[in-house]
């Protein structure tokens, strides 16, 4: 099977997510299995990337896009010569650059599958607009995501939750099938080797923004010092409000306690997860929560807040301790508590490992995404 999948940025760029993780262990799965896997990617003029991979990779330019979104035009421009070349199968567009991708399919009779890595659909917003230029733009990049979810011959969400959203956003009966396909682990994050830590350290890695909920972490942060001196709170990732964080640190008091790493790798964060006792993932929404199941998968007991997706793979006294999203003070409580109760704790990173092992791998995620391309296919035959 020939397939192109297609998402903004890269795993590669300075301001990536899980969504474009995704879609690079993704094709690294279905190359594994015996399919031609090109990928559209987006980078600016100055980056260089040396990339020894199992895909073919095509680059095009990236536009930052506060308000409206250029890419599309960057995409369809290089995608619609492509697959009249290529003749692709199955076209798998991830983001709303996938606008035009829809038709781009149907021009040339490949099957379009689009996956929603958003935790919310919300309507276009364009009448208010008409009154607030900055939701007007804002509502058309949010135009084109639901454009280019309606487009798809099958829409895939990565939780239950996000289907319900999908559903729920779209009364229009060309959103007829929503499927549940979780992405994997790198299996990688199951050989950690867990150190016992010197003092207390706590871990976050993800994008530095409000939705992840960290102004409530630093809040709650504050209140652990109070009890526990020795503490240390390492940051893995980058967002638009770095800076408003790291002034939110010196304003609070906690320029000792708190380290801003930027961007690292996954082996990078491996690392961090061998000498940290707690992860902590207070998102307000999530579509799924992958850092929250690499963390799992690491051993790395885990407090997360209840937001979205989150409670599908958390057991709260099970697998993780869940507190209510937007609630420092509960937050507060619970790294208290845990590093309090360090054996109660490893029993509930032990059972998250093996629960985590049993549900997520590329492989199994790939095999998912195969079936779906395979009756997309038949069902236009």
């Amino acid at each position: 099977m020939k397939i192109c999948l297609t998402i903004n940025s890269s795993p590669w760029s300075a301001f990536k997510g899980g969504g474009q993780l995704a879609v690079h262990h993704l094709a690294c799965a279905l190359s594994a299995k015996g399919h031609k896997v090109y990928v559209l990617y987006s980078k600016y003029p100055q980056e260089q990337f040396d990339l020894d991979l199992p895909y073919q990779v095509l680059w095009v330019r990236h536009y930052d896009f506060a308000l409206l979104n250029f890419n599309i035009l960057s995409y369809s421009k290089a995608l619609r010569p492509l697959v009249k070349k290529e003749r692709f199968d199955v076209i798998h567009g991830n983001a709303e650059e996938a606008y035009w991708i829809g038709q781009i399919a149907r021009e040339n009779n490949s099957a379009y599958v689009f996956t929603s890595h958003t935790p919310n659909i919300p309507t276009t917003g364009m009448i208010k607009g008409i009154i607030n230029p900055i939701r007007f733009f804002k509502s058309i990049n949010t135009y084109l995501l639901r454009k280019s979810i309606l487009e798809g011959d099958i829409v895939v969400a990565y939780s239950q939750f996000s289907r319900n959203l999908i559903l729920k956003g779209f009364a229009d009966p060309g959103c007829n099938t929503v499927k549940v396909v979780p992405p994997g682990v790198e299996s990688s994050w199951f050989d950690v080797e867990r150190k016992l830590s010197t003092g207390a350290r706590l871990l976050f890695w993800g994008r530095l923004e409000d939705e992840k909920g960290l102004p409530e972490l630093f809040i709650a942060l504050k209140e652990v010092t109070k009890k526990i001196k020795q503490i240390k709170l390492i940051l893995v990732g980058e967002g638009s409000q770095l800076k408003e964080y790291k002034n939110l640190v010196v304003s609070l008091g906690l320029t000792e306690h708190v380290e801003f790493k930027g961007w690292l790798d996954a082996r990078e964060i491996q690392n961090l997860t061998t000498q940290s006792d707690l992860g902590l993932f207070p998102s307000r929404i999530e579509s799924f929560g992958l850092s929250v199941i690499e963390a799992m998968a690491a051993g790395l007991p885990v407090i997360a807040a209840n937001g979205g997706a989150v409670p599908e793979n958390i057991k709260d006294g099970v697998t993780g301790t869940l507190i209510p999203v937007h609630d420092s003070n509960a937050l507060a409580k619970a790294i208290i508590s845990a590093l309090e109760n360090p054996k109660y704790i490893r029993n509930l990173a032990e059972t998250a490992k093996k629960q985590v092992r049993e549900k997520f791998s590329w492989d199994k995620t790939a095999d998912s995404m195969i079936d779906i391309y395979t009756s997309v296919l038949r069902d236009s035959a």
